[in-house]
């Protein structure tokens, strides 16, 4: 059994090659597979920034227009692969990695498990060297400086989306809700589930990646929609979808719990293009 599948949802933003890179620059002490998902219906981008690029990095890709999102092209990622691991690592593409990242958010994993840990996210920076804003809600006191070097916690916000570490075991009780369609929202659902189940997140202080904010907005617009719009929808179903757990409690099944029984009326309208 290999050590980790590291799952990609690409979109074609272009950023696919740069962290193909930075993945077999940073990555020499963990036995990793990984796999490159795409929904993006530019078949001539698809073939210039996916294709041509996982070619080059001899990385296996799939390619999928029904792919709803960022959620459902992760779960598909997972589904396709026939590679057998202990983690699974979900990560979008418009992302570069430092040195030891996937090292330190499994050895965070497994010093947390017996916490309860069962989801762990790296520290997250833009491309201009400076964290997230999101990385202040990481501790009550917005002290970000105090995140590196320890692991912590979260408690007081959920875990950002842009990279996951998780054990493959935990598949069947909380996964992706394709119903978040495009992007916006799937994580804040995703860290709900995990918390839910009465599980942990940690953040690794040891682990660092960098991202592209806002990159998916190129092609939310360029297929005519607006990215507020989008997330204004997607915050919506989240608000209706956790009512609804709140209030059947006791009849919660995992299909419910990652949005398998439910369906939206907005589907076409968001995902249609322009």
């Amino acid at each position: 059994m290999r050590d980790c599948l590291i799952v990609i949802a690409s979109f074609a933003d272009g950023f696919l090659d740069e962290l193909l890179t930075s993945i077999e620059e940073n990555t020499k002490d963990v036995d990793y597979v990984i796999q490159v998902v795409d929904n993006h219906r530019n078949r001539k981008l698809i073939e210039e920034t996916v294709v041509k690029v996982c070619k080059e990095h001899n990385v296996p890709y799939h390619l999928d227009i029904n792919i709803t999102g960022y959620g459902d092209a992760l779960n598909t990622g997972v589904e396709v692969s026939n590679e057998d691991t202990k983690y699974v690592l979900y990560m979008d593409s418009d992302t570069k990695v430092a040195k030891g990242w996937l090292r330190e958010m499994i050895n965070c994993y497994e010093r947390n498990y017996d916490k309860g840990c069962r989801l762990v996210g790296p520290l997250v920076k833009n491309f201009n060297n400076k964290y997230l804003n999101i990385m202040s809600h990481y501790r009550a006191d917005g002290n970000v400086s105090k995140l590196e070097g320890v692991d912590t916690h979260l408690t007081t916000c959920y875990l950002v989306g842009v990279c996951y570490l998780r054990e493959r075991s935990t598949i069947n009780e909380f996964k992706w809700d394709k119903n978040f369609f495009r992007v916006y929202a799937e994580d804040m659902d995703f860290a709900k589930q995990v918390l839910y189940l009465k599980y942990s997140m940690f953040v690794s202080g040891k682990a660092l990646m960098y991202h592209s904010v806002n990159s998916s907005h190129k092609t939310m617009k360029d297929e005519g929609h607006n990215p507020s719009n989008v997330a204004g929808k997607n915050r919506n179903y989240l608000n209706e979808k956790w009512k609804h757990i709140d209030t059947y409690k006791k009849t919660v099944t995992p299909e419910v719990l990652n949005g398998s029984t439910m369906t939206r009326d907005d589907k076409e309208e968001i995902l249609s293009v322009k």
